[in-house]
């Protein structure tokens, strides 16, 4: 894993989570092997169909309409750190309203059941904190028991359903 190339990262005991950045995310877009080797990672993500291609486009305008708030909405990935590989993302879903934002998180199902999400999860509240985060909210769906589990290890409480189950925590 080339660690030095990972600006704005985050580590933790078992992880490493790096954001997309301009330039990293337009190298994944048309170059996934030379983004792995660059960055010494091996990707295990979602596969990159015509949706998820069309999500990173949409993250690429964003990051370039607005680079000084990028960090509260771009992804980070989460890097396991024995073997490198990418398993999921984590981000914050716009820049803070009144210090609240909202965090959304994915994992590769082969990776779960670790606590991955969850190590990852507390590494980023602290992140969120430094940069002047009070609130954090999350949602999941009613049947996602194991996304509230990682809620509830992290401190959050339940707030409300709507069809969803909302989450928050005052960092």
């Amino acid at each position: 894993m080339n660690k030095e190339k990972m600006t704005d990262r985050i580590e933790t005991e078992r992880l490493v989570l790096f954001p997309y950045t301009r330039e990293n995310l337009a190298l994944f877009l048309s170059d996934l092997p030379r983004f792995e080797k660059t960055y010494g990672v091996l990707y295990r993500g979602e596969e990159l169909d015509h949706l998820l291609r069309g999500f990173l486009r949409r993250l690429e305008a964003e990051i370039a309409a607005d680079p000084a708030h990028y960090l509260f909405f771009t992804e980070f990935l989460i890097v396991l750190k024995e073997n490198s590989r990418i398993v999921g993302s984590i981000d914050y879903k716009y820049p803070p309203r009144g210090g609240l934002t909202e965090v959304g998180y994915g994992l590769n199902p082969a990776y779960t059941g670790h606590g991955y999400m969850t190590e990852a999860l507390a590494a980023f509240l602290d992140f969120g904190r430094s940069l002047g985060i009070r609130t954090v909210r999350a949602d999941t769906l009613p049947d996602n028991v194991r996304s509230q589990n990682v809620l509830k290890r992290c401190g959050f409480r339940f707030l409300y359903e709507d069809g969803n189950l909302w989450w928050e925590k005052t960092l």
